[in-house]
């Protein structure tokens, strides 16, 4: 996979995740929903310089755009690729926009792997990462988008007046070579080994006969697979 490519399945795992009411339960994609707690806050903020103060509670649709480059490449590399230094601003969508136009990363024509920017020519409001470009329209996957505030995929005509632009990261400082060495491969022995995210597709796996493990209840799964399985499980391609 391309680093872009890498990005956005990132982003795809996150689909449906609704934000929550209160700081609790927030690795469940569905419970306590209504609020604009969420994981992808508490881990930023776990990393304490991350950003210029905590941000769990607050809108988080520039935290999801982030938590997905830290998740994906590392915070170093991470970071370098959003344009955004330690005690970041780039929580705010202006800021996260200004990091991009200081480097002249900034852009009016979409690729994938994107971070586009919406609002006005006043105010900055919101933004989300490019999936995709095709048919006249720029295919998204945006956090604290619509009501409940959710992780969500949309979709907008090239020409819609509030989009402001696209930042795109360097992608020529992810080293070509991203093949994980074995032992950097994240194996779960068991059913309930699987983190909570992944584990309804890997149940309705073992139930369908179609993932049976040995004789010893051992699956043996990599998280690459469940990660890959979730995803084609929400596009519904499981059923």
């Amino acid at each position: 996979m391309t680093a872009p490519e890498r990005l956005i399945a990132t982003a795809e795992e996150q689909v449906g995740y609704l934000g929550k009411k209160t700081n609790a339960q927030l690795d469940d994609f569905k419970a306590n929903a209504g609020g604009l707690w969420n994981r992808f806050a508490r881990d930023l903020d776990a990393l304490k310089d991350f950003y210029n103060g905590r941000k769990n509670g607050y809108d988080w649709c520039d935290v999801f755009v982030d938590w997905c480059f830290m998740r994906t490449f590392g915070r170093e590399l991470g970071q370098k690729l959003l344009c955004q230094p330690n005690k970041s601003l780039g929580a705010g969508t202006k800021y996260s926009m200004d990091y991009y136009k200081a480097k002249k990363q900034f852009f009016q024509t979409p690729q994938p792997g994107d971070q586009i920017f919406f609002g006005t020519a006043t105010v900055t409001s919101h933004t989300g990462l490019v999936v995709a470009v095709k048919d006249g329209y720029v295919h998204t996957i945006e956090g604290n988008a619509g009501s409940p505030s959710a992780v969500r995929s949309c979709k907008y005509s090239l020409r819609y007046a509030k989009i402001k632009g696209y930042g795109r990261p360097d992608w020529s400082l992810v080293p070509d070579d991203k093949k994980e060495d074995d032992e950097m491969v994240v194996i779960y022995e068991k059913l309930e080994d699987v983190p909570s995210h992944y584990r309804p597709t890997v149940d309705k796996l073992v139930k369908k006969g179609a993932l049976k493990g040995t004789g010893d209840g051992a699956l043996n799964v990599s998280e690459d697979f469940c990660r890959t399985m979730t995803v084609l499980d929400r596009l519904g391609k499981l059923d």
